[in-house]
């Protein structure tokens, strides 16, 4: 009788979870995948400001693959993009909003902001119409270009304004857990994916015994010299292997082309940035862009740039540079071309 009772109640379970299940199927059928975030209807409300991103946004090409958005400036041709994504980059190129291949060619790049100028040929797309960011909060739809630049993406500002801590290069290397401090150097247990190190012909055994010029007798010794330099920075390091001393010049990789591969959960996230941190100011928004789409204008309901998009951070995290720091670097860099010529 008992187990009668206990199949029953079951039962009875069971039955209220599938009403459950086709009680929420029929709420999802009942919205128009048109009125969805993204679908048809939602999209068509921002009206002129999906114009807007699509005339004012380029797409960087290396060897005729996209590989960034770039924001178009002024008539006479001048960009915006993001730097980190360019870096050992060839046979550079553009595509218009037209869908045009162009010739294009870089001018300078500011650090601190992750920018490059660049320049196409004049009369290329819209220059874009620049908006403050007084009304803009949490909760502010925006949209931004895909990777592509063929559809508009939607979603919402999702934080508040504010800085975003740097993160120093890496050599992408795993060391000996048991070093000895009495002990001169430490070995090199493992290369992480895309180690710069292995990249320079260090091998799995080497012992690091000197960091530029500090003598290395632990883990601790080698992470105090590495975090004084910010990725593609050169550091100069020596080896012992056997009994050779041998001296390397690595240039530093950043941190998300190494070790974030090695994470699960960001692998399952999908890519994100290589430059995604050490911004002073930055928007944070929810539109699902790949890093590929770094560089192109975010834009509110009125068709106005309130930033240009500078960092894929992870699956729900994206950061843009507001527009009035974008606008104050690309006067810096303009003045710095000038004094140049």
């Amino acid at each position: 009788m008992k187990q009668l009772v206990q199949i029953k109640v079951v039962a009875l379970i069971l039955s209220l979870l599938a009403a459950s299940g086709a009680l929420g199927q029929d709420f999802l059928d009942e919205l128009p995948k048109s009125r969805r975030l993204n679908g048809e209807s939602t999209i068509l409300a921002f009206g002129a400001a999906g114009a807007s991103a699509k005339d004012s946004t380029l797409t960087v090409l290396s060897n005729g693959k996209a590989i960034a958005l770039a924001t178009v400036l002024d008539p006479e041709g001048h960009a915006v993009t993001k730097a980190s994504e360019l870096e050992g980059m060839e046979e550079l190129s553009a595509l218009s909003p037209n869908g045009d291949e162009i010739n294009m060619s870089l001018i300078s790049s500011d650090q601190k902001t992750d920018l490059t100028l660049m320049k196409v040929e004049p009369g290329t797309g819209t220059p874009v119409r620049w908006g403050d960011l007084e009304n803009v909060h949490q909760g502010t739809w925006v949209g931004s270009m895909n990777h592509e630049a063929e559809t508009l993406m939607i979603g919402v500002v999702s934080a508040k304004r504010r800085s975003i801590g740097g993160r120093s290069g890496v050599l992408g290397v795993l060391l000996d857990p048991n070093d000895d401090p009495k002990e001169l150097g430490v070995a090199i247990m493992q290369f992480g994916p895309n180690s710069p190190a292995q990249k320079e012909g260090m091998r799995q055994g080497d012992l690091v015994i000197r960091v530029e010029d500090k003598e290395i007798k632990s883990r601790k010794d080698i992470s105090e010299e590495i975090k004084k330099f910010a990725p593609t920075e050169e550091v100069r390091l020596k080896i012992l292997r056997g009994e050779e001393g041998i001296p390397f010049k690595v240039t530093l990789n950043y941190m998300s082309n190494v070790f974030d591969m090695l994470d699960r959960n960001q692998r399952m996230s999908g890519l994100t940035s290589k430059r995604k941190a050490g911004f002073s100011d930055v928007l944070q928004h929810e539109i699902p862009l790949s890093p590929t789409a770094m560089g192109g204008p975010l834009m509110n309901l009125k068709g106005l740039a309130i930033g240009v998009n500078i960092a894929r951070s992870d699956r729900v995290t994206t950061f843009a540079l507001p527009s009035l720091l974008v606008k104050e670097t690309v006067e810096k860099l303009k003045a710095q071309n000038q004094g140049n010529n």
